[in-house]
């Protein structure tokens, strides 16, 4: 998603755990990897990047830019851990063999996924300030190795701000419902609602260490409503949306529309079946870090989708003559197939509105309540020009 943003050709410092496959160490190999060895990966053995470090200096000699992920891995909790110094290393010893000409920069980028593992979701690319390298010629000169740090350091803090970083999971995952519920009040797109949970953070943090007893009150409130959420195995939209029409009548209307759509879900989950399970299926085979799911699922869907829509279109073809009847098939397969996508969560929220219904009327009210206290507190978090409910 970055490299593809950039005029030049871009080269990726990968772990070592990545090539441990054969086929993604062949892949990696003849295109854009450049191995990376880490303790975790020698068995706590020396680690040796000599040569991964001076093919890598070359290389940005040359014109080339190279995508690093600091921290050395990848991972699900939005929290930037600690920085190697490798980035740093690098980026002064190529600028030295350059003599410091200034060309050398470090340009931070903090990815913001919407839902890192789900397929066709968003993700927030916020671009930071350039770190010139030239600027640590003489620290580097004095000292190499504090250069480096220094550098590093540099990077933490300008990193820092271009992501939501939490302090442990607990809080990331109290924050993912103070969000959520600010998204069903007043959907915003990625990148203001990037900056809506930013603010989010620093109040609640505010509010904790200023009231600490209403924090935990407000905590245990919000938590007993996603309690209520799990239990009934819903969503806090689908709450919101019995609570402004909690008319059966609506629901009814949402059971008919899934009568007369499960047809055309059928046809477009049936069609699309192998080409979308497949990249599912070589995920699981992998046993990669959930972090990864995105990037093989691309990555193979690439070839699934060419392999098994051309055999299915030729089939077709073959039954059905005229190259018409192909054309017809071919729309079907990308129409069909997204409303199947469409349909899965449409018909799941329906489900899940009928289920709240079975809870009695005062169990329903009472979430209702509980809710409506929640958003009151989260409006007073925020600034008028990010308040959570529509105006």
């Amino acid at each position: 998603m970055v490299a593809l943003r950039m005029n030049k050709f871009v080269h990726f410092l990968i772990n070592a755990s990545l090539f441990k496959n054969a086929a993604l160490a062949w892949f990696w190999r003849n295109s854009v990897g450049i191995k990376v060895e880490r303790k975790e990966d020698t068995g706590g053995e020396r680690v040796n990047n000599e040569e991964t470090f001076r093919f890598a200096e070359d290389f940005l000699m040359d014109g080339g830019v190279l995508y690093i992920a600091p921290e050395g891995g990848s991972d699900i909790p939005r929290r930037l851990r600690k920085l190697k110094t490798g980035t740093g290393r690098i980026a002064l010893s190529t600028a030295n063999r350059m003599e410091f000409d200034g060309r050398l920069e470090i340009l931070p980028v903090g990815l913001n996924y919407e839902k890192q593992t789900n397929f066709r979701t968003k993700v927030f690319i916020n671009i930071g300030e350039s770190i010139k390298i030239s600027d640590y010629e003489k620290k580097y000169r004095e000292d190499n190795f504090q250069a480096a740090l220094d550098i590093t350091a540099e990077m933490d803090k300008r990193i820092r701000e271009l992501i939501i970083d939490t302090k442990d999971n607990e809080e990331d995952a109290f924050l993912r419902k103070l969000e959520t519920i600010c998204q069903t009040e007043n959907k915003l797109p990625l990148g203001e609602a990037f900056d809506r949970g930013k603010k989010l953070l620093v109040e609640w943090r505010n509010f904790l260490e200023e009231k600490k007893q209403a924090a935990h009150g407000f905590s245990k409130q919000v938590n007993q409503y996603f309690s209520f959420l799990e239990k009934n195995k819903t969503r806090d939209h689908v709450v919101k949306k019995i609570h402004q029409s909690n008319s059966k009548l609506t629901w009814w209307l949402r059971s008919l529309v899934m009568i007369l759509g499960f047809p055309i879900f059928v046809y477009g989950w049936v069609n699309n079946f192998l080409a979308n399970y497949i990249p599912a299926f070589i995920f699981k085979k992998m046993g990669l870090h959930p972090a990864y799911t995105s990037a093989v699922k691309i990555l193979s869907g690439i070839f699934t989708y060419s392999i098994f829509y051309g055999i299915q279109i030729k089939l077709v073809k073959y039954f059905f003559d005229g190259n018409g009847v192909g054309w017809i098939y071919v729309a079907s397969l990308i129409i069909t197939g997204l409303f199947a996508w469409w349909y899965k969560d449409f018909a799941k929220d329906t489900w899940n509105g009928w289920r709240l219904f079975d809870n009695s009327k005062k169990e329903i009210i009472e979430s209702f309540e509980n809710r409506k206290d929640i958003v009151n507190i989260l409006e007073g978090f925020l600034s008028p020009s990010l308040q959570v409910a529509s105006s």
